[in-house]
């Protein structure tokens, strides 16, 4: 792909990798498992193979080392949590319930990476880290920004809101505290918050 908010990769993988690509995504979700339970230095491939439910060497069928593997798994995750956002900013609620779901995908998202995130970023690709989860934030910073769009053009949001920076904001919005609240009333809160800023 060639759209500068969009990040892809394009890797050549064997015949046999190729017939069963529902593998790639267990030895994914395996990856973040063992991650959650043992941490990054705790993370063996024998083990990640296990919770997969493969042989060590299907693993490298599809990934040339931990480090290959660990990019992957930030660029799946990350990925498939963007999918998610569009899907919600692109349904026809009303722009406050289309936001709550955001944010409540949001906070997931962030609970599944807490602790774990800049670790696992900084090893995944130690030289080209910062242009690297740039061109993955670029994505989610355009579904924000075609979100607030929408919602200045349905009268939902202010009109002389900045439609680039609103999005940053919001982009912001969705990290959980180091404090532990309850989960409904801070999402509650979070939506009150931004929609008494930006509301129309």
């Amino acid at each position: 792909m060639h759209n500068p908010c969009t990040y892809a990769i394009v890797k050549h993988v064997t015949t046999e990798a190729r017939s069963v690509p529902n593998k790639r995504d267990l030895i994914l979700n395996a990856t973040i498992r063992v991650l959650r339970e043992r941490g990054l230095s705790g993370l063996k491939v024998e083990e990640v193979a296990r919770q997969a439910e493969v042989g060590k060497g299907t693993v490298y069928l599809y990934f040339e080392d931990k480090q290959d593997l660990l990019k992957a798994l930030v660029e799946y995750r990350t990925q498939n949590f963007y999918a998610d956002a569009a899907e919600i900013v692109e349904s026809d609620l009303p722009f406050e319930e289309r936001l709550e779901r955001l944010l409540a995908r949001r906070l997931a998202f962030v609970d599944e990476w807490r602790g774990l995130w800049a670790a696992v970023a900084r090893e995944a690709n130690p030289k080209g880290q910062k242009a690297w989860l740039t061109g993955l934030h670029q994505h989610y910073q355009g579904i924000l920004e075609r979100f607030v769009a929408g919602g200045i053009a349905s009268g939902e949001l202010r009109s002389d809101l900045d439609v680039a920076l609103t999005a940053a904001a919001l982009a912001a919005f969705g990290c959980n505290p180091q404090l532990d609240f309850p989960r409904e009333r801070y999402l509650k809160q979070l939506v009150e918050v931004f929609m008494k800023g930006v509301g129309a």
